[in-house]
């Protein structure tokens, strides 16, 4: 083979090494770019902000890097990091710049617009061509802060509430009770998770009572109420409670919640008023609004049923000389002794009634003849002829004159019966006291109703 051949072979072979090397680099740089489209992308398409960094000037950054911090991509390219940061945080991002630290951490950042937000910073130190690199995954954690914050702001309200809390699942299992709850019943948290709240229950009020609870929950709605309550030691106490279903997202109910507050206090005095409203505070009768409630119920009842009934009113005799003799509070005892004879006399479903001084009132119901209301009145005068025992030492004794009215023949409304009856009264006052008459005299005792 000639030189001049040899010399075109080599050139040839020459020639095609390097358009193979050139074909090779074009290949590798052409897989590089791929590569960092594909990375871009990957970058681009994160939910968190991605900063590469260097010395902590700004190298490379995503969209969403723009879309939190307000600024442009070209804004951010050769803007230190330093000057997203609140100040008092900075030496904190240093610090994790120049160490290396890959450790997540919270930082407030500054926005273009001077507004502060809450940011949670993922970075990773690495080598890059000979240069140290840094790059931060950066979120925006400024809703989630302030949803733990208003949290935080509830679970302290629950925790230092003065009324008792409790949420339970479907089933009524306890889940939750704040501290308020473990004060006002005794048990404890660990006592109470996975109970029922019916081991507070005292067992005296209606089963209708937790139909209508339940019936009303299990509508969607909320429910008040009073509950009677047993505590651990067994005390028992007033709650006025407050339930209502919690719902998800999608409007399911998935818990109770009952907040409860101990109105005990509140329920005595309550009862007290009413009772004062009611009831006479020396005797503990009936009033007179009471009894003239209770005679007008009476009224309505025996013209309902077709029934007949009496009404005795009581006058004491010789009170004033007692009260007068003895002070008041001997009369007080007179008046408590004559009350408690007074209901010693008649039955359970019959009504006695202090209704002003020295004046008593009874309802007798369900009477067959007259001779029934004679013989309580003239059981109610023997019982006053017993000497009453007073304060000071010593007793004396009372009389009463009593007059009946019966209905409907004496009057056919509570007010006519009391008229009828007191006249009755002042006749045997005028006649010598310490007697009954009915106010019709000329009815004879014993004469069927």
């Amino acid at each position: 083979m000639n030189p001049t051949t040899v010399i075109y072979i080599l050139s040839f072979v020459c020639c095609l090494v390097v358009v193979i090397c050139i074909t090779s680099t074009i290949r590798h740089r052409k897989t590089l770019y791929l590569r960092q489209e594909h990375y871009r992308n990957l970058a681009e398409a994160s939910f968190e902000a991605i900063l590469l960094s260097q010395d902590g000037i700004i190298y490379d950054c995503n969209e969403r890097a723009v879309e939190i911090t307000g600024y442009s991509r070209q804004e951010l390219l050769g803007k230190s990091i330093y000057g997203l940061v609140s100040p008092r945080f900075q030496n904190i991002v240093q610090a994790h710049v120049v160490t290396g630290f890959d450790q997540p951490y919270e930082i407030e950042g500054i926005l273009k617009d001077g507004k502060q937000c809450q940011l949670e910073v993922r970075g990773k130190t690495f080598q890059s061509n000979g240069h140290t690199m840094r790059a931060s995954s950066i979120r925006d954690i400024t809703a989630r802060k302030a949803e733990e914050a208003q949290l935080r702001k509830l679970s302290a309200a629950v925790e230092h509430s003065p009324a008792s809390i409790v949420i339970t699942d479907l089933d009524a299992n306890i889940e939750y009770v704040n501290p308020a709850f473990s004060r006002m019943t005794g048990y404890s948290m660990e006592e109470a998770l996975g109970q029922n709240p019916r081991i507070l229950k005292a067992g005296d009020l209606p089963d209708e009572l937790y139909k209508e609870l339940w019936d009303t929950l299990l509508r969607g709605e909320e429910w008040r109420g009073e509950f009677h309550n047993k505590r651990k030691d067994g005390k028992l106490f007033w709650g006025m409670a407050s339930i209502s279903p919690i719902f998800d997202s999608d409007g399911k109910t998935t818990n109770f919640v009952a907040v409860k507050e101990d109105f005990t206090e509140r329920k005595e005095m309550q009862d007290r008023l009413e009772q004062m409203a009611q009831f006479d505070m020396l005797t503990g009768l009936p009033n007179r609004r009471m009894f003239l409630d209770r005679l007008v119920q009476t009224v309505a009842l025996a013209q309902r049923n077709g029934q007949r009934f009496a009404l005795l009113f009581v006058d004491l005799d010789g009170f004033k000389l007692i009260n007068d003799k003895h002070g008041h509070e001997a009369g007080d005892r007179v008046l408590k002794t004559v009350a408690a004879r007074l209901s010693a006399c008649v039955r359970i479903s019959d009504t006695v009634g202090r209704i002003g001084g020295d004046e008593f009132t009874v309802i007798l119901g369900s009477l067959t003849n007259h001779s029934d209301a004679g013989q309580v009145a003239e059981k109610i005068l023997s019982a006053m002829k017993r000497p009453i025992t007073l304060p000071e030492g010593g007793s004396d004794c009372i009389g009463a004159s009593i007059g009946i009215s019966v209905f409907p023949e004496d009057a056919e409304d509570g007010n006519g019966l009391l008229v009828t009856a007191d006249n009755a009264m002042y006749e045997v006052k005028r006649t010598g006291k310490n007697n009954y008459r009915f106010y019709q005299e000329e009815v004879k005792e014993g004469k069927d109703l």
